[in-house]
């Protein structure tokens, strides 16, 4: 009989079964930025190559500035939501048994505008559960920088477990651009207040926007369809990911 396991780690613990991981792939820094401000950068996830092969991509399924569904689309889809540290990443934030929600993608040209302020909880009550229910990964395919359209957030608003309301939503004093090179990922967690900046640089800004939850939440996307194939292919954290 399969042992049984009751108890609770506190928000941002690391459970003794996921440090040695955690440890090796040099994560502890960021799982403590995460819990403690909300988000935090990966750097280095893979190698360029594999990031411009994902940007080509994106650009060729792309359609009216985005994409979505695009496990099913691609194998490179696979690639980068099996990568060991956004996995890693993704049972510390969201647990053990997580799910893949969805994968899509975002293409911002020069004068793209801003979809405004946010948290990724967006379709539960506040106050949001203390342990957090969805992880957002942005793999950065350009420079992420504030003129080039960057994600904008709001650092330790993940600790006030609720929406930003419409004043919040117009103040952005005390907003901040994540910055970081092509390649990089941008995690937060479905409590932090974001936006994005409007984009001023000629070219474009390409994103894979990839999101994890809990075991017991209903995923964004459907992939029933494409599963056999899938497992198939990929295996037993595929198939514990559908």
């Amino acid at each position: 009989m399969a042992e049984l396991y009751y108890d609770t780690l506190a928000p941002g613990d690391i459970s003794e079964t996921l440090k040695p991981q955690i440890e090796a792939l040099g994560l502890a820094r960021n799982c403590s930025q995460l819990a403690e401000e909300g988000w935090t950068v990966i750097e280095n996830a893979a190698d360029p190559d594999f990031s411009n092969r994902l940007r080509e991509t994106i650009l060729r399924l792309a359609r009216n500035g985005g994409a979505n569904m695009l496990l099913a689309k691609d194998p490179v889809f696979a690639e980068a939501i099996l990568n060991p540290s956004l996995q890693a990443m993704a049972e510390f934030s969201v647990g053990r048994g997580f799910l893949i929600s969805q994968v899509a993608a975002s293409v911002r040209p020069k004068g793209a505008g801003t979809i405004g302020l946010h948290a990724d909880h967006n379709c539960l009550p506040a106050p949001f559960p203390a342990h957090n229910i969805l992880l957002t990964a942005c793999w950065a395919c350009d420079e992420y920088s504030e003129a080039g359209g960057a994600t904008l957030i709001i650092p330790g608003t993940n600790r006030f477990r609720r929406h930003p309301d419409a004043d919040e939503i117009k103040d952005l004093s005390n907003a901040v651009a994540i910055e970081c090179p092509a390649g990089a990922i941008a995690l937060w967690d479905g409590n932090l207040w974001h936006s994005n900046y409007p984009r001023t640089l000629d070219g474009e800004r390409v994103v894979c926007h990839i999101t994890y939850t809990r075991l017991m939440m209903r995923q964004v996307e459907d992939y029933s369809a494409h599963a056999d194939s899938l497992i198939e292919t990929y295996g037993e954290p595929m198939a514990r990911m559908l």
